[in-house]
């Protein structure tokens, strides 16, 4: 995607109108752990205090385990809480660590050092441990950095994240990812916002579904979560909630985004 932001679930419906989702006739066979027909990544945004609050209880209620993408900005102020989840079997991960979104202002050099390698090191050194795989959300699923054309600014933003060791990031747009193309490109990992449009379930039902026909991996990306929607991108806890109990009857395995990759690796990656 461009450095703008565009509508996510415009996106994944050209991918889907581009022959996406219409693979469904052709039954992938089954790649997923004990068998299942695709996997799915639960995602949060941000570190905040909602997510603590109304989404972990139902995550919790349901046996799911989740990648959590936090920024130096908010985790600060329960950093028990977090460390807490982290050892509960979720994933804890790098979203820098003021969250910024248009970087045009912004060499790579500062990029690594005050935001992507600083947020690292208080993620690795001082709460969560040193010895785990590194993964990455883009703030607001921005690719570019620096000025000059697309190819150099993503060029740029690949070698930040590379340097630093991310073994993959995630951004806010595309369809489900083909395992196979995960793989190969493990920087540009598709999510999807189910309710960055509206606080309703359809599109995550959508999503998930053609995820499932394709054997592919799902990727959802929540921000705040909270009892009545106040804006773009929330999610009520009655939406996220039907979102959760959909993916419990489905055919899949529901697995962090680094537990998630890790398997990919390992099954698709080709031999060097």
């Amino acid at each position: 995607m461009g450095d703008s932001r565009v509508s996510r679930r415009s996106l994944f419906g050209v991918a889907a109108a581009l022959g996406l989702a219409g693979q469904s006739a052709a039954q992938p066979g089954r790649v997923w752990p004990n068998g299942a027909r695709a996997a799915v990544s639960l995602t949060y945004d941000d570190g905040l205090n909602s997510q603590l609050d109304n989404a972990v209880p139902e995550l919790k209620r349901l046996g799911m385990k989740a990648t959590f993408f936090l920024t130096g900005a908010n985790v600060d102020w329960r950093v028990a809480d977090w460390e807490a989840l982290a050892r509960d079997g979720n994933e804890v991960a790098n979203h820098t660590m003021t969250h910024p979104c248009a970087l045009a202002g912004y060499t790579a050099g500062r990029l690594a050092h005050s935001e992507i390698g600083l947020m690292e090191g208080y993620l690795a050194h001082a709460h969560f441990g040193a010895d785990r795989e590194r993964t990455f959300a883009y703030p607001c699923g921005y690719l570019g950095v620096g000025h000059g054309d697309r190819r150099a600014r993503y060029a740029r933003y690949r070698r930040v994240l590379e340097r630093d060791g991310v073994v993959a990031a995630r951004t806010t747009a595309g369809g489900p990812n083909r395992p196979e193309e995960a793989a190969i490109d493990p920087l540009h990992l598709h999510g999807f916002e189910p309710t960055d449009e509206a606080d309703v379930v359809g599109p995550a039902l959508r999503y998930l579904n053609a995820t499932v026909a394709q054997g592919g991996w799902a990727i959802l990306v929540f921000h705040e979560v909270l009892p009545k929607c106040r804006g773009d991108g929330d999610a009520s806890i009655a939406t996220h909630n039907k979102i959760l109990a959909h993916i419990a009857a489905l055919d899949v395995w529901c697995a962090p985004m680094d537990q998630a990759f890790d398997y990919v690796q390992s099954r698709f990656r080709k031999p060097a």
